[in-house]
């Protein structure tokens, strides 16, 4: 099992994209899709909607294969710039869309610091 975290204004959705259902997108994607900044634009605008959606409920099988390219997108990307290996999170502190980031889970601090 994949998980892709997204963290939105507060917000946390888990999407976990199953061993066959990823096996299935590897062989079938074109190598020329798998990298592409375009594609990961989209695949993040489709859980983007969920989340402002409400995050309610089940995600559907569009949301899991948006999930399944970001997840591959970031953990085989050749790109040192864009890898990250293991879970993946994207943060959008704000909810509003304007930045995104992809990150380990690992690296992410999601508890205020109160130490003065």
């Amino acid at each position: 099992m994949r998980t892709v975290s997204y963290f939105f204004g507060g917000s946390v959705a888990d999407f976990q994209v199953p061993d066959d259902l990823f096996e299935q997108f590897s062989r079938h994607m074109p190598y020329e899709r798998r990298y592409s900044e375009t594609e990961i634009q989209k695949a993040q605008k489709v859980l983007e909607a969920y989340m402002k959606r409400g995050a309610a409920g089940d995600a559907s099988p569009n949301e899991i294969l948006a999930a399944c390219y970001v997840w591959n997108y970031l953990n085989t990307n050749p790109d040192p710039e864009h890898h990250i290996e293991g879970p993946i999170m994207i943060v959008d502190l704000k909810g509003d869309g304007e930045y995104i980031e992809y990150a380990s889970p690992d690296d992410v601090d999601m508890v205020p610091d109160t130490a003065e």
